[in-house]
């Protein structure tokens, strides 16, 4: 099959060359499966068109080899008659797609495209099709050699020599990362358009129903003598006011206006705020430990208390939805540089692996199995923290109950106001 792509296309048996020009002429997304089992009636019903090929081939000897070197696909083939199913031609694009020159490629296995987060139900699919021997259709996630990661679309089918033996394996390879990424970003906005319509509306109806909550507290709070009720009330009213104050945030949030340029949350005093807030929404299996003595008492930064609270709860709440209710969180306030400081959040939980890391971040993104969440909460985190000329990272957190890993931890970087 090798000598066929690099030598004369006539040298070729023409059911090769004929197997060829059917599976590149098939719609690329289309029901390979069907269109390939009916290619025998195809043949009968367009022989003169193979007939056609087999003269223009006749007189142009190189123009199959043209035609598949510049392919702006990737294609590339395998011998069936060989163990593992080694790689024998790869066209130019091969290397342009995946960053391997083809005397790294051929002798190789495919397989090596794959890597930690490629779907092994994805690859049993092209295994059971090998087996089969049938042609197969499948988008799989596979990496170039500098490590990228790209969305594969591979469509793959046998080839069969005159006397029916197998011979080889042809592969169409399609990058289609760039795609799917607009696809999903369409998705996205519009299910964020739909939110924001919706959050006005949502709005009008808690600010009804938080009013006669604040109010009440409010009248009745001077007159409590308990200090431990006093306390728990003060509590409750300003979780109160910190839900009606987010309440009229969220149509605004929505389309970027998130408050007025004035507001600031002074700390520490506004995350020990926030911190209190959120012990009362977590179950007391989870320890939140905190350090903020290391820093000044005097510190601001430009962002109003409520949408800082909410940056603090969703991080937090996720660390403890991570550690699944029982683990360890420190807060820590520092100072690293006289204009900026870090708000480092960390657990003791399984972490987030380094390729998922910027997803957690994507609108509607979420890796809980049972999908209770609704993906919303980290990406309105960064959204939050950008707005601010803030910034927030991902790494490493605390070490794991069993000492095996390492928890996630996030910081937070936002400029101080002096």
């Amino acid at each position: 099959m090798a000598a066929f792509i690099q030598g004369s296309a006539l040298r070729a048996p023409r059911l090769i060359r004929s197997s060829v020009f059917a599976f590149l002429c098939l719609p690329f997304h289309g029901d390979v499966t069907n269109a390939w089992r009916g290619e025998a009636d195809m043949q009968k019903q367009s022989d003169h068109g193979y007939e056609a090929l087999e003269t223009i081939l006749g007189n142009a000897p190189d123009l199959l080899k043209s035609l598949l070197e510049g392919s702006p696909d990737t294609i590339s083939i395998s011998d069936a008659r060989q163990p593992d199913l080694p790689l024998t031609y790869v066209n130019p694009s091969f290397h342009r797609t995946t960053g391997y020159a083809s005397d790294e490629a051929l002798g190789r296995n495919c397989r090596f495209l794959q890597g930690e987060d490629t779907n092994p139900d994805d690859v049993s699919i092209i295994r059971k099709a090998i087996a089969d021997r049938a042609p197969v259709d499948v988008v799989l996630l596979n990496y170039k050699k500098s490590g990228e990661p790209f969305i594969n679309a591979l469509r793959m089918a046998p080839i069969f020599d005159r006397s029916g033996d197998l011979a080889a394996f042809l592969g169409i390879q399609k990058d289609i990362t760039q795609e799917r990424l607009r696809a999903e970003s369409d998705m996205a906005q519009n299910r964020l358009e739909a939110l924001g319509t919706a959050s006005g509306a949502l709005a009008h109806q808690l600010n009804n129903l938080l009013h006669p909550i604040t109010s009440l507290i409010s009248l009745h709070l001077p007159d409590i003598a308990d200090p431990v009720i006093r306390k728990d009330l003060e509590m409750s009213l300003y979780s109160a006011r910190q839900a009606a104050d987010l309440s009229n945030n969220l149509l605004g949030l929505s389309r970027g206006n998130f408050q007025d340029s004035s507001d600031v949350t002074q700390l520490p005093d506004g995350l020990v705020r926030a911190v209190e807030l959120v012990r009362l929404m977590l179950p007391p299996t989870i320890t939140i430990e905190t350090d903020f003595a290391t820093v000044s008492k005097d510190l601001r930064v430009p962002i109003n208390e409520t949408l800082f609270a909410q940056v603090i709860i969703n991080i937090v709440t996720n660390a403890a939805q991570a550690t699944k209710n029982t683990g360890i969180i420190r807060i820590e306030l520092a100072e690293p540089e006289s204009s900026r400081l870090k708000i480092s959040i960390a657990d003791n939980g399984p972490g987030i692996p380094k390729s998922q890391r910027n997803k957690v971040f994507t609108p509607f993104y979420s890796s809980k199995k049972e999908k209770n969440g609704s993906g919303l909460g980290l990406s309105v985190v960064l959204q939050i923290i950008n707005k601010f000329d803030g910034n927030i990272m991902i790494s490493d957190g605390l070490i794991q109950p069993d000492g095996d890993g390492f928890g996630c931890m996030f910081t937070i970087d936002l400029q101080k106001i002096t």
